[in-house]
């Protein structure tokens, strides 16, 4: 209980402290940035995700959760911005222990970004939003480095493009029921 009123009465503070400077950001941050940047000091976990008390992340700005487990999938690790891409604010990877590897990756919308220009264009699709946009797009694809067949379905929440593929090494059509199931994941 102690803890809890300690927690109470630094949070705050704190919560003021990290917060930009309006001058030097275009944009505000959400509101819950800056208690996702506490909570993610205090407990080790990647820059703007949190840890819930069920062991599963959620990442702060889209709101994306990344349960402990679901289908027969295990959460392995969580990773948090990526230094070489700023538009991706974090990726959780799964495991089946049959040889399949899950994870969700979030990351803003970037005009033209992307290994080819079909990725692009399908992005740029997803975030038009309207009556002519799909709920989501899946492609399928042969990891370089390991030549798995690759599976991912890209999805929009909260205006953040949410990625939920699956990789499996022997050479068949992958098992959607990850990146699919993953689209329904609550947030």
């Amino acid at each position: 209980m102690r803890l809890v009123r300690l927690a109470c009465a630094v949070l705050p503070v704190l919560a003021f402290s990290v917060l930009p400077s309006s001058a030097q950001d275009k944009a505000p941050p959400p509101p819950t940035q800056p208690i996702s940047n506490i909570l993610s000091k205090l407990t080790n976990t990647p820059r703007g995700w949190t840890k819930n008390l069920n062991g599963s992340y959620k990442q702060a700005e889209s709101g994306v959760l990344c349960p402990v487990q679901f289908k027969n999938f295990t959460l392995e690790d969580v990773n948090g911005p990526s230094e070489k891409y700023p538009n991706i604010l974090g990726t959780c990877r799964y495991e089946d222990g049959r040889g399949r590897t899950g994870a969700i990756r979030v990351r803003k919308y970037i005009e033209g970004w992307g290994s080819d220009l079909s990725r692009a264009e399908n992005d740029k699709k997803l975030m038009a939003g309207g009556a002519d946009a799909p709920p989501m797009l899946m492609r399928s694809s042969v990891d370089r480095k390991t030549a798995a067949s690759r599976l991912t379905v890209t999805t929009v929440r909260n205006g953040y493009l949410v990625d939920c593929s699956v990789a499996q090494i022997e050479h068949s059509t992958p098992k959607g029921d990850f990146p699919l199931y993953c689209t329904t994941l609550p947030q």
